[in-house]
């Protein structure tokens, strides 16, 4: 259990790194640019492909270079955190690629049915508004992994043969 929550823990740490960066970012763009692209974009699919561009994009590659090369992200090293793969040993580029599409998968899915084909502040009825209880099940799944592996393993890790470890502190010979 105590693992589960410091990997929920290092998520909400990534997010809310990744959210500050990439909204200040596209705040400089509107200021910079008289208003672009929120007073250009009215259809969802220019809205979704900027999203896609602006926040999706640079998410997908935290998580990727991040696994990938050190092992962790930011919320992980805080945490003390390091992604394997099944034998302990360093995931390659394919295991990080599968493990962000599927862990994205929700949030992607939510940009899809809150966007296209018109953005639900746009309209009056939004298209399939039921839809957005799918991806918010597929993330109660995700938990239920989660939790029920004591923290080792959700969704994500299952499908890219990867698990979540507590890294081991290094003990300093002081002869």
């Amino acid at each position: 259990m105590k693992l589960a929550l410091k990997r929920l823990l290092a998520y909400w740490i990534d997010f809310m790194l990744l959210a500050a960066v990439l909204v200040a970012l596209q705040g400089l763009v509107n200021v910079v640019f008289s208003g672009f692209p929120f007073a250009y974009f009215d259809k969802g699919i220019e809205v979704e492909l900027w999203v896609l561009g602006t926040m999706s994009l640079p998410v997908w590659g935290y998580f990727i270079l991040m696994e990938r090369r050190y092992g962790q992200t930011l919320g992980k090293k805080c945490l003390g955190l390091r992604v394997t793969d099944d034998q302990g040993k360093p995931i390659h580029v394919g295991q990080a690629l599968v493990r962000t599409a599927v862990r994205l998968f929700p949030w992607e899915m939510t940009h899809g049915i809150i966007l296209v084909p018109e953005p639900w502040w746009s309209v009056e009825i939004p298209a399939h508004p039921g839809w957005i209880y799918l991806p918010n099940g597929i993330l109660l799944i995700y938990l239920v992994i989660l939790f029920s592996t004591k923290g080792n393993q959700t969704c994500h890790d299952v499908v890219a043969g990867t698990k979540v470890i507590e890294r081991a502190e290094r003990r300093r010979d002081n002869r």
